[in-house]
C-alpha cells in the first residue's frame, strides 16, 4: 500500500434517519507525501511510526466561524472521524515504516448537497462536514435535534453575538429575519419543539437578549408550561387554555367559544381585533412567565406571528 495510491468510496445509508445527504458518494484516497507538503488546514495524526495528514477535497467544507468542533481555517472533519481513519489505517499496517500519508476525503455533489444544510449558517464554506461518533447511522432522535441547537447557540456566542433569535421553524425563521435585518444570520436558530433546552442553553452562554419568534399555537404550549411542544406528545387542549386565560382574569364572554375551537388559529379567527389582542397579549405575559424558569440573567422576550396576518407584532 504505501508504495502507491489507494482509492476507496462508499455510499451513505441514512436509514430512516431524514437526511439530504442520504445515497451521498463519499471516497478516501491514501497516498505517500512529503512532509513539507501539509497544509495549514490539514490535520496531522500520529500512527506509530507513520504520519497521518487528513486533508478534504471536493464536497468538504472548510469552517470560518468559531463555535464548532474543529478550530476556524481547518477542514470540517471532527475528532472522531478522524480517529477512525487512523485506527482503520493502523489495523492496515500504515504504521509500521516511518512515512508520511495522506488522507484526502471527498463526497462527490458536496457543496451543493450542504446548501440544503445547516452548514452555511454555523459558518462551514464549500461543501459538507464529516461527523460521527460510532460510525454507526442512529435514527432521527431528539437528542440529535438538542445537539443541533447547541451547536447553533455555541457558534453565535463564540462570534460575540449578544443576542439570540429563537424560532420554531421555517415561516417563523423568515419574517422574524425581515423584522431583523440588522442581526447575523448566525444568531437565529431553528429550536423546533425545544423550548427548554433551548433556553437553557442560551442561558449557559449569557446572552444579553433572548427572543423567542413563535405563532399562537406554541404560544399556548409556552403559557401552559410544556417543557417540549410537539403535538404527539402536547395534544393542544383548548379546554384547558379557555381555564387558563378565565384563570388569568378575562371575561367568559370572550373565551368561553375556546373550548368548542379545534386550534388556536379557529379561536382567535372568531375574536374582534381587540379582542385578539387582548387574548394574545395575556398569553404572551403567561409564556414569558413561563419560559423565565429555563433561563438565568436575560429575561425570554416573545413576539407573536399571526398567522393569518402573516406579519410580527
Amino acid at each position: 500500500m504505501l508504495g502507491t495510491r489507494v482509492d476507496a468510496w462508499v455510499v451513505k445509508d441514512a436509514g430512516d434517519d431524514v437526511d439530504v445527504t442520504d445515497k451521498a458518494v463519499i471516497h478516501a484516497q491514501v497516498s505517500n507525501v512529503d512532509a513539507g507538503d501539509v497544509l495549514n488546514s490539514d490535520y496531522v495524526e500520529n500512527c506509530d511510526a507513520a504520519e497521518i495528514v487528513i486533508r478534504a477535497g471536493n464536497g468538504v467544507g472548510r469552517v470560518t466561524r468559531k463555535g464548532l468542533d474543529v478550530p476556524v481555517g481547518k477542514w470540517a472533519i471532527n475528532s472522531v472521524p478522524r480517529r477512525m481513519i487512523v485506527e482503520n489505517l493502523e489495523r492496515a499496517g500504515a504504521g509500521k515504516k516511518k512515512s508520511t500519508l495522506l488522507v484526502e476525503v471527498s463526497i462527490e455533489n458536496g457543496a451543493a448537497l450542504a446548501r440544503k444544510t445547516l452548514n452555511p449558517i454555523l459558518g462551514i464554506e464549500d461543501g459538507l462536514s464529516i461527523l460521527g461518533t460510532s460510525g454507526l447511522v442512529i435514527p432521527c432522535s431528539n437528542k440529535a435535534y438538542i445537539a443541533t441547537i447547541r451547536v447553533l447557540v455555541r457558534g453565535a456566542a463564540e462570534c460575540g453575538c449578544r443576542s439570540v433569535v429563537l424560532v420554531t421553524g421555517g415561516r417563523t425563521h423568515r419574517l422574524a429575519r425581515g423584522r431583523f435585518p440588522e442581526l447575523p444570520e448566525i444568531v437565529f436558530i431553528r429550536i423546533g419543539d425545544f423550548i427548554k433546552e433551548s433556553l437553557e442553553c442560551c442561558s449557559r452562554y449569557g446572552f444579553e437578549r433572548i427572543l423567542v419568534v413563535c405563532m399562537p399555537g406554541k404560544l399556548a404550549k409556552y403559557a401552559r408550561g410544556h417543557a417540549y411542544t410537539h403535538a404527539r406528545t402536547v395534544a393542544q387542549s383548548m379546554e384547558a387554555i379557555a381555564a387558563m386565560l378565565l384563570g388569568a382574569g378575562l371575561p367568559e364572554e370572550m373565551v368561553g367559544r375556546c373550548r368548542y375551537c379545534r386550534s388556536m388559529r379557529e379561536f382567535l379567527q372568531f375574536l374582534e381585533p381587540d379582542q385578539r389582542t387582548v387574548v394574545l397579549e395575556k398569553m404572551r405575559g403567561l409564556a414569558e412567565k413561563r419560559l423565565t424558569r429555563w433561563t438565568s440573567g436575560a429575561r425570554p422576550e416573545i413576539i407573536i406571528i399571526d398567522p393569518d396576518e402573516e406579519e410580527t407584532k
